[in-house]
């Protein structure tokens, strides 16, 4: 492997599409520079070469209706290095696959810079079918997304989940195309926007699966608004961009202009005659652009997804714009001589790079805010009212003196739109932070009128440091005989423990491996050495042990926690943790609830155990992991029949029964990654067997189900149209995937 230092590349992309840039009106902002990581493979002449493929995607343009794949570009090549890539241009596929590559991995990058660690695509699924057992369903690491800048000759855009693919489409501008000119062409994946839309998509689709199941009215809205969320302030990263667009509308950036509007040249393309979506005003019928007005009772009257996760926008823009205003009223104020009015004519261009250099700092807080509140969800059934209290919790944590009004300013947006928690009796910054454990457990005590030591809670404690910190020593008492009745239920228990060491060995496999590649410093790849596997199974903390950020060895890790934990959660069972957490392990639950074949008790999915890496109001750093547990039932939507099927026998073997829907619950723990102990809960607003969360789901999916197909999965529609289906051509009028 080649240790020699190579500098980061810089690759040019449209800022705006290609309709956009056309305008003389935006000529100074056409296109930037994208800076980013040395990280693409070198092409290998044994291979066969499709385009651009790094760490983490990877491009291939083939195009189906055309049945022919396009020349790909090498971007390694000297050439096309020493020019930051080839010039942006609509009509040449290789800047095609340049412009999807650039603009998804300058998103990875913001989002790992955000969350402090490497982003995971959704894990690969596969069913293996066994001759007289059960199929089981393995799931294995997803190495890249893959990028075909010219799959669909259509007006769509979508991730697909099952090909771990963003497909881009193109399509022939109409007669009333107010953008490209009729008959042109017109390609997706020249639009800036789109693509860093499609790639939210797919990574938060690798944070959290389950926001793909359309359990509430807010789930898919909240796909679609936080894609928009990030394509909107991405925008504000580039420098000429913001300074073209302060220096248009005078320093006022809540007047019409680019940075509020997305996908211009497919919103006028399809004969909208303006941007497929705009969050700072629109044009009426007589041609008159006006701003919108905060509305409170719109989320009430929007059903359809893009509709009303146009309001969740619409309230982060305006928390952006409010703080933005705050920062600059000074600079406004020097430069008019104390009035705040600026004097006519060009506004002066010291003061347009300081305006824009606030504005840019400004967005970054801010989508970093919006990113990091996603680890502070509950792990299923999430509102916008969730998504609020994550934004405020994350941000207090990092940054707990809020000087400069974020949070004030995000509260005041949100409610002014509508966007609050359900039965909060008063709505204030510590109101909307998620409850620390002690808090949690203080109100536990409340509500039963009891005064009950901790102790409990401390051995919980005592566990789950000892599961981080010590995983080897954690499975060894896993592997001793536990007092569990029946030979199929022991064999079961057996297998998880011996699956979890398996996965261990593989972590071992691969730091073994990576550390002897950068012993040899060799030019060619070496043999990997298979040493035995018991010399694998390191006794440290397996999330703390890549430096290298090896995104495969960070995957398996947290694989081999998920495991370890699902053991410790089935061995150590705590009638009083799950009254706190939200959980349930009743043997009285209803036999819809979903059992463990081990124990017969009411079985927890843990979708996810991840390390965050920050960086604090003072540049400390700060750890911590971040434990998602999910717990499932089966819905019917005859009342009769959910009764009938709630107080049958338990049997653990009815979890893969039909049903009409899944009703999911559950909780994130985040816990403090020096002492192991929980800080806070984040749980659903019900819990698995709380007949009344049950009771929403119903009536939601329900009279989902009975209107047109929907993008995601609702329990009847399969996964792999989730994002396809609501952004074919007859859903234009609402938006793109």
């Amino acid at each position: 492997m080649s240790t020699e230092f190579r500098p980061p590349r810089r690759l040019n992309v449209f800022a705006f599409d290609p309709s956009t840039a056309r305008s003389f009106a935006n000529r100074n902002a056409r296109t930037v520079k994208i800076t980013l990581p040395y990280e693409l493979d070198p092409q290998d002449p044994g291979e066969p070469f499709f385009g651009p493929k790094g760490k983490y995607v990877e491009v291939v343009d083939y195009d189906p209706a055309s049945g022919a794949f396009y020349a790909p570009i090498n971007l390694n090549d000297d050439a096309v290095m020493f020019n930051d890539g080839l010039p942006p241009s609509p009509e040449d596929p290789q800047f095609h696959q340049q412009m999807v590559y650039a603009v998804s991995m300058n998103t990875v990058s913001a989002f790992e810079e955000a969350l402090g660690r490497v982003i995971q695509w959704a894990p690969t699924i596969k069913k293996v079918e066994k001759k007289g057992k059960e199929a089981e369903w393995h799931y294995n690491f997803t190495r890249r997304l893959r990028i075909y800048p010219h799959a669909l000759r259509e007006a769509n855009a979508y991730y697909n989940p099952d090909k771990k693919a963003l497909l881009f489409g193109y399509f022939t501008a109409g007669p009333e195309s107010t953008s490209a000119p009729s008959g042109t062409t017109v390609f997706t994946c020249l639009s800036h926007d789109i693509i860093v839309h499609e790639t939210v998509h797919a990574i938060l689709d690798g944070l959290h699966p389950s926001f793909a199941e359309d359990s509430n009215p807010d789930m898919r809205a909240l796909h679609e608004a936080f894609a928009d969320i990030i394509a909107l302030f991405q925008l504000f990263s580039f420098p000429t961009v913001l300074e073209e667009q302060i220096a248009k509308t005078r320093g006022d950036l809540s007047r019409q202009n680019l940075l509020g509007e997305l996908a211009q040249e497919f919103g006028q393309a399809v004969g909208r005659g303006c941007a497929l979506r705009s969050f700072l005003g629109e044009t009426n019928e007589h041609g008159v652009w006006k701003p919108i007005e905060p509305d409170p009772t719109k989320l009430r009257n929007s059903t359809a997804p893009h509709e009303r996760g146009a309001v969740l926008v619409a309230a982060v823009f305006r928390a952006f714009m409010t703080i933005y205003k705050t920062r600059v009223e000074d600079l406004f104020r020097i430069a008019s001589n104390g009035s705040g009015v600026l004097r006519d004519g060009t506004i002066d261009p010291d003061l347009k790079r300081r305006l824009a250099a606030e504005a840019a700092q400004c967005a970054r807080r801010v989508m970093r805010i919006c990113i990091r509140a996603m680890d502070y969800t509950p792990p299923v059934n999430v509102t916008f009212g969730d998504y609020l209290r994550a934004i405020i919790t994350a941000d207090r944590d990092l940054f707990p003196e809020d000087t400069q009004g974020y949070r004030a300013a995000f509260i005041e947006a949100f409610a002014s739109w509508g966007i609050l928690p359900a039965n909060m009796p008063t709505i204030s910054e510590p109101s909307l932070r998620w409850p620390t454990v002690a808090n949690a457990e203080a109100d536990r005590q409340a509500r039963r009128g009891i005064s009950e030591d901790t102790e409990w809670l401390d051995k919980i404690h005592s566990n789950l440091g000892l599961m981080l910190s010590q995983p080897r020593k954690m499975l060894s008492y896993f592997s001793s005989p536990m007092s569990i009745d029946g030979k199929d239920r022991r064999a079961r228990y057996q297998l998880e423990v011996e699956r979890t060491a398996e996965e261990a060995q593989r972590v071992g496999q691969l730091v073994h491996e990576r550390l002897t590649r950068f012993n040899e410093a060799s030019t060619t790849m070496i043999v990997r050495e298979k040493v035995p596997a018991r010399t694998l199974h390191m006794d440290v903390n397996l999330l703390e042990v890549d430096d290298s950020r090896d995104r495969e060895i960070v995957y398996h890790a947290s694989c081999h926690y998920q495991r370890l934990l699902w053991l410790l959660m089935n061995s150590a069972s705590s009638p009083r943790f799950a009254e706190l957490t939200g959980l349930t392990f009743s043997p009285d639950a209803p036999a819809t609830v979903r059992r463990s074949q081990i124990t017969e008790l009411p079985s927890v999915h843990v979708a996810a155990v991840r390390i965050a890496r920050r960086q604090g109001q003072r540049g400390q750093p700060e750890r911590e992991y971040v434990i998602e547990v999910i717990q499932t039932r089966r819905g019917y939507f005859d009342i009769d029949r959910q009764l009938h099927e709630d107080a049958q026998p338990v049997d653990p073997k009815d979890s893969n029964r039909d049903c009409d829907f899944k009703f999911r619950a559950g909780t994130t723990f985040l816990v403090d990654a020096r002492s192991f102990k929980i800080r806070r809960l984040i749980r659903t607003a019900y819990a698995v067997d709380d007949p009344v969360g049950l009771e929403a789901c119903r009536a939601y999916v329900d009279g989902t189900d009975a209107q047109a197909p929907n993008a995601f999965y609702s329990g009847r529609s399969p996964r792999s149209a989730a994002f396809a289906a609501l952004h074919h051509p007859p859903h234009i009028k609402d938006g793109f995937s």
